[in-house]
């Protein structure tokens, strides 16, 4: 299994790409840039300096600045959902996969902290203008959705609501800890899986 630490790409001065993969090595240094640098200095000229291209190159794949940041939160979602779906595999029922989606939610904000604001940032408050950014942004939320449609005995509207709760328990606790605004240690959790444990389980009755 991969951490979140794993899962960020490992960056250079330089940015090299092979013919033909030319858009991954801008959505790397992208993501550099944004770490580094902060939100303020990525450009697409930003971007040509950093891999070694005309600074036409970049216009190529991304019309201007909106579409490059919806191109480096999609890649964020997606790793987001590839990090919790990997992190609850084998649980054996709703109540650990839920725990485990959770904390691997928690983990990705905190290791993430830049990527993280883009992706839940004003700046991509108009999703519906990038389609596939919308549909990838819905992952996370969907791998708790299908958690608790799995259940018996319990309703569509009662599962969607359900999701919303929980999701919201989810990424308020992952903006309060990567504020720094709450402390898991605080509670007597000795790490964010502790501290998700005693969270979850306030909805123990509902996950059955």
């Amino acid at each position: 299994m991969q951490d979140s630490a794993e899962r960020r790409p490992s960056f250079g001065k330089k940015f090299k790409y092979h013919h033909g993969a030319l858009k991954p090595a801008l959505l790397a240094a992208a993501e550099e840039i944004l770490v580094t640098q902060g939100l303020e200095n990525l450009s697409l000229r930003a971007l040509a300096r950093a891999t070694g291209v005309t600074q036409a190159a970049p216009y190529s794949h991304f019309a201007d600045k909106d579409e490059l940041l919806a191109a480096v939160a999609e890649a964020g979602f997606q790793r987001l959902a590839l990090q919790m779906a990997d992190e609850a595999t084998g649980q054996p029922d709703a109540r650990g996969r839920i725990e485990k989606l959770i904390a691997a939610y928690i983990r990705f904000a905190v290791a993430n902290d830049q990527l993280f604001c883009l992706m839940f940032g004003r700046e991509l408050a108009e999703m519906k203008n990038y389609p596939t950014l919308a549909m990838t942004a819905g992952k996370s939320y969907a791998l708790i959705s299908a958690v608790l449609a799995r259940r018996a005995g319990v309703d569509a509207e009662e599962t969607r609501f359900q999701t919303l709760a929980i999701w919201s328990l989810c990424h308020g606790l992952a903006q309060l800890i990567m504020d720094e605004r709450v402390e898991v240690g605080q509670f007597g959790a000795h790490d964010i899986d502790g501290f998700v444990r005693r969270a979850v389980g306030l909805f123990a009755a509902q996950l059955g």
